[in-house]
């Protein structure tokens, strides 16, 4: 079950590099949510200047290179920002028609903790390391943020390459959240206390905002989500 999740959704996740003058730099993970060229990622990994792109790799069932010395980039903008739930749709520049899979976008409402998920990202696109790499995990809680964001928790520890790609709920095969990040509980309780009986915390949870934020974006955009 969980090979014929990633089979699914491997093929539309794709990394983002930004162009600046002679220097070419890895930024994160970006997923693909519509035919006509959109993507959606987080807000925080796509700086103002310099020129996005994205690059799509050999996600198959056999064993490929860790590294990839010739790739093919597709120049991308950001056409919506949401800075409030940081998360970004982005749109190639060229005309590509692709084909998505039916049924491709879920809610986060729907999902239940304790239900497992799928991460998927270039966790170790920093170390010019070019492989998607899937992490298996349970939903640990719902819970809003200190401005009022859904976000899905989940027992994995996700990397810096892995943010802005897709947290997809295993039973219903749909995607249910944007990764964004490790937990820090710190940060989290720093409203509700002064931090005198605070005792620091090592976890590997990790979060994603809510898909359905990234629905609102599209709809704004004009676009309808499969």
């Amino acid at each position: 079950m969980l090979g014929n999740v990633f089979q699914k959704f491997s093929g539309g996740c794709m990394m983002v590099f930004r162009r600046h003058g002679d220097t070419v730099q890895f930024l994160g993970s970006a997923f693909l949510v519509h035919e006509s060229g959109y993507l959606l990622s987080v807000s925080h990994i796509l700086p103002d200047e310099g020129q996005l792109m994205v690059v799509a790799v050999d996600t198959g069932t056999e064993f490929v290179p860790i590294n990839q010395e010739t790739v093919t980039s597709i120049p991308v903008q950001v056409v919506r920002r949401n800075l409030d739930r940081d998360i970004a749709l982005l749109k190639m520049d060229q005309d590509i028609s692709m084909q998505m899979p039916d049924h491709f976008m879920g809610t986060a409402e729907s999902t239940m903790v304790g239900n497992t998920v799928m991460a998927l990202g270039f966790a170790f696109g920093h170390q010019t390391l070019h492989t998607l790499v899937s992490m298996n995990a349970v939903v640990s809680a719902k819970v809003l943020s200190n401005n009022q964001t859904k976000m899905l928790l989940f027992d994995s520890m996700i990397h810096d390459g892995d943010r802005g790609g897709p947290l997809v709920s295993v039973e219903d095969e749909v995607v249910i959240g944007i990764i964004n990040g490790r937990f820090d509980p710190l940060a989290a309780s720093k409203d509700y206390t002064d931090g005198r009986s605070t005792v620091g915390a090592n976890t590997n949870i990790s979060y994603a905002v809510a898909i359905d934020y990234g629905v609102e974006l599209m709809a704004a955009e004009g676009i309808k989500p499969h």
